[in-house]
């Protein structure tokens, strides 16, 4: 979040959230918030609370370890089973540590057909937080989908607003 990267590895311990600026393709500036949970079942519960608040998701596997990649369905479950509407919520699958190329135990085409797999209009992307590939293009792909998904309601704090009244929505009255 802050083109930055460091070489110390210390795990997410609970929840860990960084927030972000980002200028969308339309030139509207939204304000991100990306809220990294443990894996570790301990927080789980935790971690709940922020999947039934998130207005899209990131799922992430380190393409270096098979365990991560096998449990990215358990969270989609997980997700699944804790949000409400989670269809209606853009998900990207990543693939990360492409920088350590000849430690992949996973290869592309497995995260393609996964993210295929998993539900129509997944994208997938391969990252490298170390070098900082595709990172941006990610989270910005992202922010483009929850924006126009939730129809670009923006409040004066630029953070995207989602109008809860479907009727509306249906009326045209979210959409400019």
């Amino acid at each position: 979040m802050d083109n930055s990267f460091v070489e110390t590895y210390l795990s997410t311990l609970g929840i860990d959230s960084r927030q972000k600026n980002i200028k969308l393709s339309n030139g509207e500036e939204i304000r991100v918030k990306i809220t990294d949970s443990a894996g570790e079942e301990r927080f789980r519960a935790l971690s709940a609370n922020y999947i039934k608040k998130a207005n899209g998701i990131l799922l992430i596997y380190d393409i270096t370890n098979r365990e991560s990649f096998n449990n990215i369905n358990n969270w989609a479950t997980e997700i699944k089973d804790k949000s409400k509407n989670i269809d209606e919520r853009p998900i990207i699958l990543i693939g990360n540590k492409l920088d350590l190329e000849e430690k992949r135990c996973i290869n592309k085409k497995e995260g393609e057909e996964l993210a295929q797999n998993m539900s129509s209009g997944i994208k997938f992307y391969e990252t490298s937080c170390k070098t900082g590939d595709n990172i941006e293009k990610a989270i910005n792909d992202l922010a483009e989908q929850i924006y126009n998904k939730f129809c670009g309601n923006i409040n004066e704090n630029n953070n995207i607003v989602i109008n809860k009244n479907r009727k509306e929505k249906e009326k045209g009255k979210c959409c400019k």
